[in-house]
């Protein structure tokens, strides 16, 4: 009988160091059983994000921190099944995805180096040593992306031949054109790459993949892997995603210089190191390449998975089903807490102490209320990100190991400063949870009358889910440095004060760039630290590791969303903001700012009785019992609840003005052209004409019974009905009063749209920008 020690073997690997197996002459082939290649756009694009975060982690530790870690890589040793073919092969149990995937980013790699080496003008004060030492990185760097896709078979002495490194069941690799026969798409993917490797192309297109959803997948994904290397040098980018840029002043820490191959051997003496990497630092039309060589040297070496290798194809499938059910890892909440149960211990006890408490509070905003492993890993996973900005401005990643070396080596450094500093960090976390679970969640917003009094509540609870239905998580940090769970007694005015102020620059941003257009970034900006490098536009907002920073008043939180609105708008101007919200298609772009612009715009308003189909407020006399939409109740309704267009989205047969309201293919999704309706209810008249769907809008703004039936009446008659959920609406009494300027319109075409736009957006303005101002 075997030994445990010889069924099989597992060795952490990088995706060279899987290359470089059998001395480079390991070849992987995909089963017969195995599904297509079809790695979704979100598993490709976290794979990414993830190891740039620990590309980024190396200019802080060399130590596992800066790895990122891949799962694991089952494979099975077998006899060559390919005849002609010189390597060893690997049957892929586990991991296929991955390692394909792995395979489309050394190409791509490999393409952005060679466009990188041979755009890149080398200024006059750099020497020749300099410029040689970094093309042969390159050159270096270039051969090992090739030796991750691509193997070599010995000939003769004197010649090799290469082979696709990944290959599926149907497909033959040889020793010569001859003898090799590929039919999948992977194996002629990385065979059309060697050859573009033996050119002197700089793009490379791969050749015809072959048919079906495998080669349409691997096509795709090479693209997408292509735009996402893409953007590793452009810093704007950096600002829309979770990823921080790896700066190149930081090259001469020790970590980020092991990641320069040829280093020591160009450039001998410690000083004149120094030197050349002053120069790169100094010369920016080096960073680009210099980057690109760093990312592409971390990818082959510091990508690590577990590999796993047997003889015995059971053993395989038995360690398989092993690693598929052992279930979701530990938070980095959870690895927290012994850190803190042993700092206590070393005191007088964990049992009583205000952590504990903290802990207590933890688990009950978490723990408890999500059962399901993997929600609580993605609750946590949200909840840290933005701990980190609260706490120290820190822009963190998802990932698990980037997230538990944060909480460790923070709550390290608040322990140093005694007893006290500790606990004050466990209680920032409790207070975290506390403040997502009732200003985040929409049960929870429902329960806010426990923080806040009966006059205020009502706007607290509409603008924390406006916050919230617009996915605008890293509002909350900045929310969180002015709350307290005692609000209700110690006074909550200046909460409300920064909640509205919040909410009107998200209003203001969004509705004037259309999408999010790095609108994270700007919160970031209010939370990271004020001084140090490219502190300008930043504002020091966050607690601190000892909670000692300073609190914004809310006039300076004012001006510094004002600051960031000029800088991204530069011209911040009514009648400048109000030409952008009304042209944006705001419809495709988000449609619950659609929802709060047009309730902002109807609230306390009339029907203009000298433009039709828009909203009046001058001389009008605020009353709460007329057009009061701006509410908690209006929002969480269902007679508002979806934004639908007037003119339909298609393009009609007829029936509308065709060569005005589609002109382009945006004036539709305009502000203008959107109305809000019960859910579902508008699909109930589809693409008819304009006649007929006045009709449907005079039936439902009617104001008597008598009136309201006859419309129904003549709407039933033009062939329109009504669901049952409208109709109980309308039977139990309830009219659509945010419709009554659409009853005066007899004719909708592009100059009322354009007009009800503006309308819509300088009321809005007229509303929300007090709220900074």
């Amino acid at each position: 009988m075997k030994k445990a020690r010889d069924l099989f073997e597992a060795l952490a690997t990088s995706p060279l160091d899987m290359a470089m197996l059998e001395e480079g002459r390991v070849g992987f082939a995909i089963p017969e059983y195995q599904r297509q290649y079809d790695w979704s756009e979100d598993n490709i694009i976290r794979l990414y994000y993830d190891a740039l975060n620990g590309f980024a982690r190396t200019s802080e530790s060399g130590d596992a921190n800066a790895f990122t870690f891949l799962g694991t890589l089952i494979l099975v040793k077998e006899e060559n099944k390919e005849e002609d073919f010189g390597g060893l092969s690997f049957a892929v149990v586990d991991g296929q995805q991955r390692l394909t995937t792995l395979s489309l980013f050394a190409c791509a790699l490999s393409e952005a180096l060679r466009r990188h080496i041979k755009k890149t003008e080398f200024p006059s004060s750099v020497d020749e040593a300099l410029k040689k030492w970094l093309e042969e990185e390159v050159n270096e760097r270039l051969y090992a992306l090739y030796e991750c896709a691509v193997g070599s078979q010995r000939i003769s002495p004197k010649n090799t031949f290469p082979f696709p490194r990944i290959v599926r069941h149907d497909d033959s690799r040889g020793r010569s054109k001859a003898t090799s026969d590929y039919k999948s798409a992977i194996a002629r993917f990385l065979d059309g790459f060697s050859e573009y490797v033996d050119s002197e192309k700089i793009e490379y297109v791969p050749p015809t993949l072959g048919s079906g959803t495998d080669a349409e997948k691997l096509a795709s994904n090479y693209q997408l892997v292509r735009r996402l290397i893409g953007n590793l040098n452009d810093a704007g980018w950096y600002d829309d995603t979770e990823c921080e840029q790896f700066d190149i002043s930081w090259i001469p820490r020790a970590q980020c210089r092991t990641l320069f191959e040829r280093f020591s051997d160009y450039i001998k003496n410690d000083s004149e190191r120094n030197r050349a990497l002053d120069r790169i630092i100094k010369h920016e039309e080096l960073h680009a390449l210099t980057r690109t060589l760093l990312f592409a040297s971390y990818f082959c070496s510091c990508i690590v998975l577990t590999r796993v290798t047997t003889h015995d194809e059971s053993a395989a499938f038995d360690i398989f089903d092993a690693l598929n059910t052992t279930g979701e890892p530990l938070t980095a909440l959870e690895t927290l807490k012994p850190r803190v149960i042993n700092f206590e211990k070393r005191l007088h006890g964990y049992a009583g102490t205000p952590s504990e408490s903290a802990f207590s509070t933890i688990d009950g905003n978490l723990d408890q209320r999500f059962s399901d492993t993997a929600k609580k890993q993605a609750e946590t996973k949200d909840l840290i990100v933005t701990f980190a900005l609260y706490l120290e401005g820190k822009k963190l990643s998802k990932d698990l190991a980037a997230q538990r070396n944060f909480l460790r080596q923070s709550y390290d450094n608040a322990a140093k400063n005694g007893t006290d500093s500790a606990r004050q960090f466990v209680q920032a976390l409790a207070d975290a949870t506390q403040f997502r679970r009732y200003y985040w969640e929409r049960d929870g917003i429902e329960e806010l009358g426990r923080f806040h009094r009966s006059e205020t509540v009502d706007e607290v609870q509409l603008l924390s889910s406006f916050i919230a239905d617009m996915r605008t998580s890293l509002a909350l940090p900045l929310l969180s440095r002015y709350w307290t769970d005692d609000l209700k007694h110690s006074g909550e005015m200046r909460f409300v004060d920064v909640l509205k102020a919040v909410a009107a620059f998200l209003v203001l941003r969004r509705a004037a760039t259309g999408g999010t257009a790095g609108i994270d970034s700007d919160f970031r900006a209010v939370m990271a630290p004020s001084a140090g490098r490219g502190s300008s536009r930043k504002f020091g907002l966050c607690a601190g590791v000892n909670h000692d920073n300073p609190l914004l008043s809310p006039d300076e939180l004012k001006d510094a969303f004002k600051a960031l609105l000029t800088h991204k708008l530069k011209n911040l101007t009514k009648e400048v903001w109000v030409g952008m919200a009304a042209a944006n298609p705001l419809y495709e772009q988000s449609r619950e700012l659609v929802r709060f612009m047009i309730l902002t715009a109807a609230h306390q308003a009339l029907p203009s009785g000298d433009t039709p189909g828009i909203w009046n407020k001058s001389g009008i006399k605020a009353s709460v019992h007329t057009n009061s939409f701006l509410t908690y109740g209006t929002w969480r309704g269902d007679h508002y609840a979806t934004v639908e267009h007037i003119a339909p989205d298609t393009v009609p047969k007829h029936g509308w003005d065709i060569p005005g309201l589609y002109r382009d293919s945006i004036l539709r999704h305009t502000l203008g052209n959107l109305v809000l309706m019960p859910a579902r209810e508008n699909s109930a008249i589809g693409s008819d004409s304009w006649e007929k769907k006045r009709k449907f809008y005079l039936a439902l703004t009617e104001t008597s019974v008598a009136d309201q039936d006859r419309r129904i009446e003549e709407a039933k008659a033009a062939g329109i009905s009504f669901s049952k959920k409208t109709a109980v609406l309308l039977q139990s009494g309830t009219r659509l009063s945010l419709l009554d300027p659409l009853r005066s319109v007899n004719d909708w075409n592009a100059d009322v749209v354009v007009c009800r736009g503006r309308n819509i957006a300088e009321l809005t303005w007229d509303h929300v920008w007090p709220w900074l101002n």
